[in-house]
């Protein structure tokens, strides 16, 4: 019996056994890629407000309700990021008025955002930048526990 006859053999089953290996990888790579996760999804527009200067009124339309205590909340005007970003909720903060209202009103009982609700800020002039205003392209970015819920563009 020649020796020579199981080289080949013995290569072939390896490099099978390595094929099966990296096809266990990408599939377990593929399937975890394509989970969704437990983010909350919501129909949300943006306009601006007429009641205050740089007033950004955020409604939901439709989707899951939103725990407000979760969610950040970006904003960018023409493609650059506010100086200042809201903490939700809050009443005053760093770089915003104090004419926030419904959800994101830190003195709403209900810290829940749901269909129908309109939650609003308003940046302010002096201490916050670039400055917002009907000539710009707004960009509101919501996202619950770190994970993209929506984006509104006013």
């Amino acid at each position: 019996m020649s020796r020579r006859a199981v080289s080949p053999v013995i290569g072939v089953v390896l490099i099978v056994a390595v094929t099966v290996v990296l096809a266990a990888v990408v599939g377990a790579f593929v399937v975890g890629v394509g989970d969704a996760g437990n983010a909350p999804e919501a129909a949300i527009t943006a306009k601006f407000g007429n009641e205050y200067p740089n007033q950004i009124n955020l409604t939901h339309h439709s989707g899951d309700p939103l725990d407000v205590t979760k969610l950040t909340v970006r904003i960018f005007v023409d493609g650059e990021p506010l100086k200042h970003q809201p903490d939700v909720p809050f009443f005053a903060g760093k770089g915003f008025k104090s004419e926030t209202s419904g959800p994101f009103n830190s003195n709403t009982a209900d810290k829940s955002w749901t269909a129908g609700e309109t939650a609003s800020l308003t940046v302010a002039s002096t201490t916050n930048s670039p400055q917002p205003s009907a000539g710009s392209r707004v960009t509101v970015k919501i996202y619950s526990e770190g994970e993209a819920v929506t984006t509104a563009r006013v």
